[in-house]
């Protein structure tokens, strides 16, 4: 990580004409503040655009170079965060966000190495490291992917409160997924990335390497607990594993069962995807444009939408993404459904029998659902099952929403000899979700804190609280973090 300095980064030099013969009225970070690369803008954002507007605190700075400064921060986060509201906004139904027309921008509430998303605002920190303060709000790489949980969170609200840890893993890898993409609509990082890689995007880059800036300063205090360049590399070798077979925390060279580890599998299989998907469309596959690069981001941006919209929230929820995307990529380009069946195959989201099945006629037309049926899946709650709690030291049965929609097609994952994997039933995939948070210290006891036979693991911000809903102990989210507080 190199520490920002008073003085300007070095410039991309692959910018577009566009961008280098303007009078370089806005700078601002292409992709994150540890890669020291800038960009200038020909004008200033507008957050209040709509659809998907922000509200940023008042008043505007006027923009300045000097990138330490609050200014340079405050508009970096507004050319992310339009950029990628702009890019995701004709997949947004409403138009709107869960919370409503207009999100919230809070830049810095405090001093913690982390950013998360509440359903009330996109919430930003500052933190400490050897090189000095790091702002969460000044990376394009982090305010995308907590922009991307409010993206998902507005055309899959089910995902928020469900007991499973494929669906808060899933969560967690469209957020990421949302970087990557946001940071391919600019032309100078399509460029630089196409020159940097060989044309092959799947390789480890700075499109691969999320939050580098962040990354180093939680290395600094944690050494296992992120990936050696980054805070988590899309470029990687995970496959699919049974995540009630994995530990509850891992190194991060390990997969876990924890939502940012084991979210690693599917974004590494989507930049996989996306990779071969460019050579495909490429007039030339050795040396695919920008321009290129540019629609096929809106290729897989349709695809995985589409994807997400037909999947039920069910245990295995990824397999159900995979098998809908595969089928849904069939009328954009005739190479892609098999692209995409192999990222999916070699990582083991989906299994042999499953793949072979994706592109079946009756499959994929079940699979491929009209946009009214999509839209009253989405409608559809999820049951709210009641769970025994006495091994948390809460003695009343706990009320959990369990992954629970009727199934439309056969998706399955693969087990390690490559056989189907049954998917787990919903009340067990919610047990285990639950057991999971738990043993990590995420839940806020609520009115339960009194008493002292619940247990207490103290030090992490906590993502799901017990509240009283008509006389029930119920469990119910809070927000989706970064994955960034260690402590």
């Amino acid at each position: 990580m190199r520490k920002p300095s008073g003085k300007k980064a070095k410039t991309n030099t692959k910018t577009t004409n566009t961008e280098t013969s303007v009078a370089r009225a806005l700078r601002v970070w292409e992709d994150d503040p540890g890669t020291g690369v800038e960009v200038s803008l020909d004008s200033r954002p507008d957050p209040s655009a709509t659809p998907l507007a922000y509200r940023f605190p008042a008043p505007a700075p006027e923009p300045s170079d000097d990138n330490t400064s609050f200014a340079f921060r405050y508009w970096s986060a507004a050319a992310a965060l339009r950029r990628g509201a702009d890019f995701w906004a004709p997949r947004v139904p409403s138009g709107e966000w869960k919370l409503g027309p207009v999100l919230p921008v809070l830049l810095d509430k405090g001093e913690d190495l982390n950013a998360f998303y509440d359903r009330q605002a996109l919430n930003f920190f500052h933190g400490t490291s050897p090189d000095g303060v790091v702002f969460s709000g000044a990376s394009p790489d982090i305010v995308c992917h907590e922009m991307g949980h409010a993206i998902l969170d507005s055309v899959k609200p089910q995902l928020f409160d469900a007991g499973s840890q494929e669906a808060a893993a899933f969560h967690e890898s469209f957020g990421d997924m949302s970087a990557i993409l946001s940071d391919l609509q600019l032309p100078s990082l399509r460029a630089a990335l196409l020159q940097d890689t060989g044309g092959h995007v799947s390789r480890n880059s700075r499109l691969s390497r999320l939050a580098e800036q962040l990354g180093a300063a939680i290395r600094a205090q944690a050494p296992d607990a992120v990936d050696r360049d980054c805070l988590r590399n899309a470029s990687n070798s995970f496959s699919y594993a049974d995540p009630s077979t994995l530990p509850s925390v891992a190194p991060a060279s390990q997969l876990s069962s924890e939502a940012h580890s084991f979210s690693r599998v599917f974004t590494g299989a989507f930049l996989d995807a996306l990779g071969a998907m460019l050579r495909a469309y490429a007039a030339d596959p050795a040396t695919p444009t920008a321009d290129e690069l540019a629609n096929v981001s809106l290729h897989i941006r349709d695809i995985l939408m589409e994807a997400i919209a037909n999947a039920p929230v069910v245990s295995n929820f990824m397999a159900q993404v995979a098998t809908g995307m595969v089928a849904a990529s069939a009328s954009l380009n005739a190479a892609y459904p098999d692209i995409l069946k192999e990222a999916f195959t070699r990582r083991a989201i989906i299994s042999l029998q499953t793949s072979v099945m994706a592109t079946s006629r009756h499959h994929a037309s079940v699979a491929a659902m009209t946009e009214s049926s999509a839209r009253s899946l989405s409608g559809i709650p999820l049951d709210q099952v009641a769970l025994p709690a006495a091994q948390y030291g809460i003695n009343e049965p706990l009320m959990v929403a369990t992954p629970s929609h009727p199934r439309r097609v056969l998706a399955t994952a693969a087990q390690p000899d490559l056989t189907p994997a049954d998917p787990m039933s919903a009340v067990s995939a919610a047990t285990q979700f639950v057991d999971d948070l738990f043993a990590r210290g995420r839940v806020d006891l609520g009115e339960m804190e009194t008493r002292k036979s619940v247990i207490r693991l103290g030090g992490r911000l906590k993502t799901h609280k017990l509240v009283r809903e008509k006389g029930a102990l119920t469990l119910r989210r809070i927000l989706f973090d970064c994955g960034l507080c260690q402590q």
